[in-house]
């Protein structure tokens, strides 16, 4: 597998990533649709940020392409200037031997030669193979000089294509990095945006209590086996304004539980909820549990999701048994919000 390949392969999974991160925040409402106030808020830089996203990635991915590109032509300069470097070593010994050559045959002036020389014949015949031996050598140094300047530009190619790989590289790692960014930008806005569709369902929330943790972040319905019966805001003759919290009808003695972790604030009898309690979770909400027949909570202590903190009955102002339950803001009577939605944003099912 060349090294095109393997980077193309290596590319791959970013656009892959980018196409599963629109996927899982879900595509853009159709034009003429309105959102919810804060969902629309929370979901409008989405597709810039995908779209950017993919630009990166595409950017990332012509690098990549033209990263391998050049590791190729590299390749080839460092080829090339391996095969001036061996040729220029090759000229230099040649020319080493020509000059031992010559220096162990002389280089005597013809004069001295015709004095040293048995005939004329001779002295022609060194005369004609030295001017040759001399020939021959300044034509190994114009082509040892040629090859010297051939190796001095394939050294200087190289040393550029170097730069470009090391620049292209550099546009590629900005190109990943912006990519992951954006997907990181826009996992943000989706979690927000489901936090803001989450409060909006429950009611007043902060964040913060939405990304809590641990014990508190298990949620349980008050009781078992039930009906359910009068609603939140619902109205009749036997509230004075409209109904406050969620009914379940269920028989005396039904074990009430706690729906999430939390201290117990209030234990009380009498007046219109009978025998009830209040327990104060960590998320900042307030939930009431009334018309007990029996407590088995006392006030301060510290109760887990499910945990039984009494019977359900028929005190107070009411009219067969059930459990009426609250969820409030504050500890007080008239800061609810509807008890079902608020449960099943919590993953209770209702």
């Amino acid at each position: 597998m060349n090294e095109a390949v393997r980077k193309r392969r290596a590319a791959a999974p970013l656009a892959a990533l980018v196409c599963a991160a629109v996927l899982a925040g879900g595509t853009p409402q159709a034009a003429g649709t309105a959102p919810a106030k804060g969902v629309a808020e929370a979901a409008r830089p989405l597709p810039a940020l995908y779209r950017e996203a993919a630009a990166a990635a595409a950017r990332y991915e012509a690098a990549t392409r033209k990263v391998a590109a050049q590791r190729a032509a590299v390749a080839r300069a460092e080829r090339a200037v391996s095969r001036g470097e061996h040729r220029l070593r090759r000229l230099h010994r040649q020319l080493g031997a020509v000059a031992r050559r010559q220096y162990q045959q002389g280089g005597w002036v013809p004069a001295t030669r015709l004095l040293t020389t048995g005939s004329p014949d001779t002295l022609f015949d060194q005369l004609r193979a030295q001017h040759q031996g001399d020939h021959a050598f300044h034509r190994l140094l114009r082509t040892t000089e040629t090859v010297q300047q051939q190796l001095a530009r394939q050294r200087a190619h190289r040393e550029t294509v170097l730069g470009e790989l090391k620049a292209e590289a550099d546009r590629r790692r900005r190109a990943q990095r912006a990519v992951e960014r954006r997907l990181t930008q826009a996992g943000k806005r989706v979690r927000e945006g489901r936090e803001e569709r989450a409060a909006r369902a429950a009611g007043p929330i902060t964040r913060a209590a939405l990304r809590s943790g641990g014990e508190e972040a298990k949620w349980v319905a008050p009781v078992e086996d039930y009906t359910l019966s009068a609603g939140f805001a619902s109205a009749g003759k036997r509230w004075a304004h409209s109904h406050t919290g969620q009914d379940f009808a269920v028989g005396t003695g039904t074990p009430v539980r706690a729906v999430g972790a939390g201290t117990v604030v209030r234990t009380s009898s009498g007046g219109p909820f009978g025998n009830h309690v209040v327990i104060k979770h960590p998320n900042g909400y307030y939930t009431q549990y009334a018309h007990l027949s029996r407590i088995q909570t006392r006030q301060g202590d510290r109760v887990h999701a499910g945990e039984q903190i009494g019977l359900s009955g028929s005190t107070g102002n009411s009219t067969g048994p059930h459990l009426h339950f609250e969820v409030r803001v504050t500890p007080d009577v008239g800061s609810g919000v509807d008890p079902l939605p608020w449960l099943r944003s919590r993953g209770v099912h209702v």
